[in-house]
């Protein structure tokens, strides 16, 4: 049914901005830092550097680079239930406006949801199949329900992440009476972070990379959760509930 390839591709773009993340993080893009080896101050007050210093610093800021590329795979998976929706009323004859795939955030509610009505009018027994077996909800199918949610009011903060420095691999540093290989550093991604100082100078090898882990903010629905299997299990979700779908209304034709 044109209406299932319609939804699905648009999961599957939003699989392409998850495989994105993962490979512009995992590890971090070397576009979007570099490591810094150069003179320093062992103390801020001092006019005149007096020590050497390696330093991770981001070419620009990390949280606000990745934040479009989440939003735009949760937006592709919540057009993805307004695809099939309209797609699946048109193809039965059944389409007359533009409707939206009903969510709620308690599934005691949805009945009366904004959305819900005009689906029950248009096809009481998808509405009803909806209702009783999709379940569209926070406290029923949360990362069904999160894929609306992120959209609603404008939440961008939702979509800017927390990124922290985990470690730095594959670094081998010498100065003077110290040797470094890999180095566990921790810290926010989108500030500079001291890696190592001494009175020597201090020579490093180019093959390093940096891990990172991306987070949901405070205050998000997965608040503190790992962003990109939180994605991924959006949209794993949305695809068992497009099979659900088509396997309900393939009677109907």
């Amino acid at each position: 049914m044109k209406a299932t390839k319609s939804a699905r591709l648009k999961v599957k773009r939003a699989n392409s901005h998850i495989d994105t993340l993962i490979r512009e993080s995992a590890p971090l893009s070397k576009d979007l830092y570099e490591i810094v080896n150069g003179p320093g101050r062992s103390l801020v007050v001092l006019a005149n550097p007096d020590c050497f210093r390696l330093t991770y610093r981001p070419k620009q800021p990390i949280s606000e680079y990745f934040q479009p590329i989440i939003g735009d795979a949760v937006n592709n998976v919540r057009e993805a239930m307004d695809l099939w929706l309209n797609g699946a009323l048109n193809a039965l004859g059944k389409g007359r406006k533009l409707l939206h795939f009903p969510f709620a955030a308690e599934w005691k509610d949805l009945r009366t949801s904004s959305n819900y009505p005009p689906v029950e009018k248009a096809f009481p027994d998808l509405a009803r199949f909806i209702l009783t077996d999709i379940k569209p909800c926070r406290d029923t199918n949360l990362h069904l329900w999160a894929a609306t949610s992120l959209c609603n009011l404008n939440k961008h903060n939702d979509f800017i992440p927390t990124v922290n420095v985990v470690s730095i691999n594959n670094i081998n540093v010498s100065t003077t009476g110290v040797t470094m290989q890999d180095c566990a550093v921790g810290g926010d991604a989108n500030r500079p972070i001291g890696i190592i100082q001494s009175a020597n100078p201090i020579t490093i090898e180019n093959n390093f990379s940096v891990s990172v882990e991306i987070t949901f903010p405070k205050d998000a629905v997965f608040e503190y959760q790992p962003v990109i299997p939180t994605l991924q299990n959006m949209s794993q979700v949305v695809l068992k509930t497009l099979d659900a779908l088509d396997a309900f209304i393939t009677p109907y034709f």
